[in-house]
């Protein structure tokens, strides 16, 4: 979870004899760190555990630095680590990347004040996250009190495919991302819609060239992006200027005058777990274009 670090006493999933012998083991208090998709995740598992190629593992030597201090340094680099994973559309931090991270390395006694009071904090954020968590729940109770279940359109409200009520368009990705950056035109990346919780989203962090944008799809402002990849998927904003969007984006253009934005985001995020049954699996899943306009949308009265 974000600001603090997890602690693994299970899985969902467990290996055979057989597959051990040919997976990667960690040993208990070692520091896990997700370094494909969401970039920066830290967890230090309790107990042995197999590890796949989207983490970056970390056996601490303990008389150097304390395995608690080490997880929360390297989460402190967590936006660092972002900013230098490649690829536009899956963000991947490779080992060498990984390795090059520099933190700081006070003395034990050190080390262990500063977990304490970390700690300390931590379980103040699990608090406030879990609070909410049932906020959240509370407002999706409140659209199903409204709306109805809009699986079912239990309330008979009118409904069209939702590609007959907008425009959807999928991004574009000009390759490599660094050959196109420096430009006066906003380009929209994951990690700009997901800071803070505005449904609106005003500014982007980079900005690409002209020659970028004729490699990918510039949307117009009052759009509606939506996710269409990964972790992600599901995840929308509204957008308040022109902007490059690349190919993990879906975007909403033109907008039938019978749906408010905000309803339709809210409507959307509604069925984030049904869009992640109905994407072709692979090894992330994808929603493309045919999907979301056949995808049939309620209607209710402005």
């Amino acid at each position: 979870a974000d600001g603090t670090v997890a602690f693994l006493d299970h899985s969902e999933f467990y290996i055979s004899e057989y597959a051990r012998a040919k997976a990667r083991v960690l040993p208990p208090q070692s520091v896990l760190v997700t370094c494909i998709g969401i970039i920066g995740k830290v967890a230090i598992n309790n107990v042995e555990c197999a590890f796949n190629q989207q983490i970056n593992a970390i056996i601490p030597d303990e008389s150097k630095c304390l395995t608690e201090y080490l997880a929360y340094a390297i989460q402190n680099k967590q936006a660092e680590m972002q900013d230098i994973a490649n690829a536009p559309v899956v963000p991947i931090l490779n080992k060498t990347q990984f390795s090059d991270i520099e933190i700081k390395l006070p003395s034990l006694s050190e080390q262990k004040d500063i977990v304490e009071k970390l700690n300390t904090v931590s379980k103040l954020l699990t608090l406030r996250k879990e609070q909410l968590a049932k906020l959240d729940q509370l407002v999706k109770s409140r659209f199903i009190e409204l709306f109805g279940d809009i699986n079912t359109n239990d309330k008979n409200w009118d409904c069209q495919p939702l590609g007959e009520l907008c425009t959807i368009v999928r991004g574009g990705s000009p390759r490599p991302i660094e050959n196109f950056l420096g430009g006066d035109v906003p380009w929209i990346k994951i990690g700009d819609a997901t800071k803070g919780d505005n449904v609106y989203l005003h500014a982007t962090k980079e900005h690409i060239i002209q020659d970028g944008v004729k490699k990918s799809r510039l949307v117009k402002s009052g759009s509606l992006i939506f996710a269409n990849c990964g972790v992600s998927l599901g995840f929308a904003r509204i957008i308040t200027f022109d902007g490059c969007i690349h190919d993990g984006w879906l975007a909403m253009e033109d907008i039938d005058t019978r749906l408010d934005k905000v309803f339709l985001l809210q409507a959307l995020n509604q069925m984030t777990d049904h869009f992640r049954k109905i994407a072709p699996a692979g090894t992330q899943p994808n929603l493309n274009t045919s999907i979301m306009k056949a995808y049939v949308q309620i209607i209710p009265p402005m």
